[in-house]
């Protein structure tokens, strides 16, 4: 191979660093493999189910992100329950828990073995009081102190918990339908915006800042901190969750959309 192809190949990794390495610098959120994986099995989903149920997708994936820790919180890693969904009457809802945290990390665990793994001077077991959240594990599971591993052996199924929990929100709590509100005050604000202006909207930044005010920093809301606003909205910023979801409309790729 001769000294040019040599040079042309160098540049073409060069500019190739330099689009990922700027891509990272915008967003960045996407630097990390934990983030990158929560929404490479949530992103398409969130798309096609806001796009269905007139809920911008950026906000779903943003509550989403910032409810469940990026799927890292010991709730939805037990639940699923990635956005953090009260259980309603009939429901399971993960009961009181005792769970190992790993003082080194300061996280808590749900695998009982290997914590008991580690020294015992690293670990201090915690009882956790009942989450209050629906529990999206199947029968015979769901609701119990059984199989709290389940969704880590079963990744599939997990992914398919993230789609049932993202339909809930956009489908069931966020409706016209709704007894709350709140809620059903921003789902006609969605469907006349969307009957006026057409479903591309939903992929517009502002009209998913714009929901995510609609549907908390008050009473009766999703959360009723005004600082929870704040913390989603960077979580969309900070992820470049917009780009994300019009890319995807578009029929990206999760991977070229995301590191491209």
């Amino acid at each position: 191979m001769g000294a040019q192809a040599n040079t042309e190949i160098h540049n073409k990794a060069s500019h190739a660093a330099s689009n990922t390495a700027s891509n990272t610098s915008q967003y960045s959120l996407r630097k990390y493999p934990h983030v990158e994986q929560f929404y490479g099995l949530t992103a398409k989903e969130a798309v096609k189910i806001g796009m269905k149920e007139n809920i911008p997708p950026a906000a779903i994936l943003a509550i989403a992100g910032w409810e469940s820790g990026f799927g890292q919180g010991y709730v939805s890693q037990i639940t699923g329950n990635i956005m953090s969904l009260g259980a309603r009457k009939g429901e399971p809802e993960l009961p009181p828990l005792t769970l190992p945290r790993n003082l080194a990390t300061n996280k808590l665990m749900i695998d009982f073995k290997k914590a008991k793994q580690l020294p015992k001077s690293q670990v201090v077991w915690q009882k956790r009081p009942p989450s209050l959240k629906k529990d999206y594990r199947p029968k015979p599971y769901a609701g119990t102190k059984n199989n709290l591993l389940y969704f880590r052996n079963h990744p599939q199924a997990l992914k398919q918990a993230y789609a049932h929990v993202m339909q809930d929100f956009s489908g069931s709590w966020i409706s016209e339908k709704s007894k709350v509100p709140v809620f059903f005050k921003a789902s006609k604000e969605m469907d006349k915006l969307v009957s006026k202006k057409g479903k591309n909207i939903l992929l517009n930044c502002k009209v998913a800042k714009a929901f995510l005010k609609s549907i908390g920093g008050k009473p009766r809301s999703f959360n009723t901190r005004p600082a929870w606003i704040k913390h989603v909205s960077k979580v969309m910023d900070n992820a470049g969750l917009c780009d994300l979801t019009k890319e995807i409309n578009q029929g990206k790729a999760f991977n070229r959309a995301w590191r491209q």
